[in-house]
């Protein structure tokens, strides 16, 4: 065995292993056995290996190349939104919360394009939900409830990043909002229920009241002047009966 390989296999951790084995010039075949029997001796898997792969900046390097293509390439396949977008009420986000679990090793059980798929979303869609999912959990721990992190999954993620306080601010005004809708509303029943009594218990006498009668204002006028006429008739009579008396 070669320096190189003891080199190798004497790696303490995946990050080791991937480092020394990127820069040992060996064939494919060989770095694969060596993979093998550092496997054996250390206990790690080739899940471990593969991780720590992606994790070095080297690999970083080599996938950024052409991943501005390879995305497009990958969102274009995987839209399933028909031209619409989901809208997430209270069901479809707890049915995401069921299907978005994570398997003992932390992936997830449903790819994003899974799960795209399923809900006739988009990949950049159910990314969006995991980050707000995320921010939930970091706002309300691992276990709260599912109805809590239901309620504050239908929030916007702006408000999310505001913080707890934000989103309780939110529904403190909406709740507040509700009850002087219901409030004016009974007020408003209570106000149009009086009126109604009120106009059935005073219509009937209303109904048998006759209406009053009120004179012409011409013959208001000529008994005013008859009246007038008269009392000067009388006046006249007592003058005529005094110059009589006196003769």
């Amino acid at each position: 065995m070669t320096k190189t390989e003891t080199t190798i296999l004497t790696s303490r951790t995946p990050a080791d292993y991937i480092d020394r084995s990127l820069k040992a010039r060996l064939s494919p075949a060989a770095k694969a056995k060596l993979a093998r029997l550092w496997m054996e001796s250390t206990g790690y898997s080739k899940e471990d290996i593969l991780r720590a792969r992606n994790r070095h900046p080297y690999w970083k390097r080599k996938k950024m190349e052409g991943s501005a293509e390879r995305t497009r390439r990958r969102l274009a396949a995987h839209n399933y939104s028909s031209g619409g977008s989901v809208q997430w009420d209270s069901k479809l986000v707890s049915e995401f919360l069921q299907r978005n679990r994570r398997s003992a090793d932390g992936r997830y059980e449903w790819k994003d394009w899974q799960l795209a798929e399923h809900f006739g979303a988009t990949i950049p869609s159910i990314q969006y939900m995991r980050r707000k999912l995320s921010k939930v959990e970091g706002l309300l721990g691992t276990r709260a409830s599912q109805g809590k992190v239901v309620e504050y999954l239908l929030r916007a993620e702006s408000v999310l990043a505001r913080g707890k306080s934000a989103v309780e601010e939110i529904k403190g005004a909406r709740k507040g909002s509700s009850s002087g809708r219901q409030k004016g509303s009974g007020t408003q029943a209570k106000r149009l229920a009086g009126e109604a009594a009120k106009a059935k218990a005073s219509g009937p006498k209303a109904a048998k009241r006759p209406a009053a009668k009120r004179a012409p204002a011409k013959q208001v006028v000529a008994k005013s002047s008859s009246s007038r006429a008269g009392a000067k008739g009388a006046g006249s009579g007592k003058k005529a009966s005094r110059a009589k008396n006196k003769k």
